[in-house]
């Protein structure tokens, strides 16, 4: 367990890293899970003219755990927030591979990203296209998390990005609806566009049950039972049941 004095020295020590001088002072607010930490920066001198634009903006704050004492840098946000963010990363380290969670860290996501205003506005902008599609709760939470995300896949070489590229609604690009309706036209099933993927290319569509698909020209593919089952395996790569062989 890190104390408050060691959490103040870890810091010091994160904060003059590649400074010449004296370690610098810090500030840390403490919280359940650890401390974070930021650069105690001086007070601009007080001059006669309009005050001078500050040396440098964002700079980056520390979290260290009071478990473990390992730091890891933020982004230049509110000590709150940043506490907030960390909890709820650590909370969800279980859920998904160490793999598959570097590369969807990279696309942006984080664990609690809500982008609700891109897929509101995405709904209103294809409406037409939308039109006669009803978007199930699990859907619409797929979107509001992992919207706009562009999700490289690793290929044989197990690097990441030489698969097949999945991306995810809001796009910029439009949103294609004739493989969904076939789909819920064939099996019975409607299912809501949730992105698309560079094989074919293909639509990736979602149920009520949360099940993703993916619309191939070739045929139609369960990429997995849940959304995070289906983000593993649109990532990774992975075989994928033919929806004709599922027993519904």
């Amino acid at each position: 367990m890190i104390s408050r004095d060691e959490a103040l020295e870890i810091a010091r020590q994160w904060a003059g890293a590649g400074r010449p001088g004296p370690a610098p002072e810090v500030f840390l607010h403490e919280f359940d899970l650890g401390y974070v930490a930021w650069r105690a920066e001086p007070t601009p001198a007080a001059t006669d003219g309009p005050p001078a634009p500050p040396p440098a903006t964002g700079y980056p704050r520390a979290v260290i755990d009071r478990e473990t004492g390992e730091v890891s840098q933020w982004p230049s946000l509110p000590e709150q927030t940043i506490a907030e963010r960390y909890a709820s990363r650590r909370a969800a380290e279980g859920r998904f591979p160490p793999d598959v969670r570097h590369v969807l860290e990279s696309a942006g996501w984080f664990p609690g990203r809500d982008v609700t205003s891109a897929v509101d506005h995405w709904m209103v902008r294809f409406a037409d296209d939308l039109a006669g599609l009803d978007c199930p709760p699990a859907a619409r939470a797929a979107l509001v998390e992992f919207g706009g995300l562009t999700l490289p896949q690793f290929g044989r070489t197990g690097r990441a990005g030489a698969g097949f590229t999945s991306y995810l609604h809001p796009t910029r690009g439009g949103v294609v609806t004739e493989g969904a309706r076939g789909f819920a036209e064939e099996y019975g099933i409607p299912v809501y566009p949730i992105g698309n993927n560079e094989d074919g290319p293909s639509e990736l569509v979602m149920d009520a049950q949360g099940r993703v698909f993916l619309l191939h020209w070739a045929d139609e593919f369960l990429v997995g039972p849940d959304l995070d089952s289906a983000v593993v395996n649109l990532i990774r790569g992975g075989e994928m049941t033919e929806a004709s062989d599922l027993d519904w």
